[in-house]
């Protein structure tokens, strides 16, 4: 059997101020950064053999910090980013929901048909996550590896593990510093685990969530 433990980045800057991310580097708060021992100190009663890290800044803090838990460096791989929003990044939710409203309603409920200027695709985002996936589920056959990346990224592995389409997306919930797992070796692949954050106790992000309707 093969475990991975996804591990959302802790609280970000961005997420505190309510701004939508993307490629766009936002630090983790210190909140973000005590979420992120917690949650190494779970994974260092795992035994994991390696993390796997997006080289984003939210997500590579994390990493690092759980890295230092365990006792060896993240593996950080460029296609575990979040996808690229373009001209959305930086910019409080609210306001694209004033100024770019329809498309807002897309990317909630049907995200294949948004259409965000200057972004990443869809299509092209997901085959580049899974891309990367495929990579590191090549290098190990048994044993728990732990992934530490952003929703969108956690969204698609998950949308894939249980055969949904990428209009279903954003059906998943991932607070920061949540724990899910995915095991392969049964005769398809299962989500045994789904936004565990019972090692927060009480430490949950109260930052505004940009996926609230206006």
């Amino acid at each position: 059997m093969l475990e991975i433990d996804l591990i959302r980045h802790g609280e970000s800057l961005f997420n505190r101020l309510g701004k939508v991310q993307g490629h766009t580097n936002s630090p983790l708060t210190d909140l973000g950064r005590e979420q992120a021992r917690r949650v190494g100190k779970v994974l260092r009663a795992r035994g994991l053999e390696a993390v796997y890290t997006s080289d984003l800044a939210r997500a590579l803090e994390t990493a690092q910090i759980i890295g230092d838990m365990l006792g060896f460096e993240p593996i950080v791989l460029e296609g575990f980013r979040e996808i690229a929003l373009g001209q959305w990044e930086g910019r409080p939710i609210e306001e694209i929901r004033r100024e770019d409203g329809r498309n807002l309603e897309l990317w909630y409920s049907r995200p294949v048909e948004a259409r965000i200027p200057g972004a990443e695709s869809l299509g092209a985002f997901g085959e580049r996550v899974l891309g990367t996936f495929q990579e590191v589920l090549s290098r190990h056959d048994e044993g728990r590896i732990a992934l530490v990346s952003h929703g969108g990224v956690l969204s698609v592995i998950i949308s894939c593990v249980l055969g949904l389409d990428l209009n279903n997306l954003w059906h998943f919930r991932l607070n920061n510093a949540s724990l899910s797992r995915v095991v392969y070796g049964y005769l398809v692949p299962k989500l045994v685990l789904l936004n565990d954050t019972c090692h927060m106790n009480g430490l949950e992000s109260a930052s505004p969530s940009i996926w609230t309707r206006g």
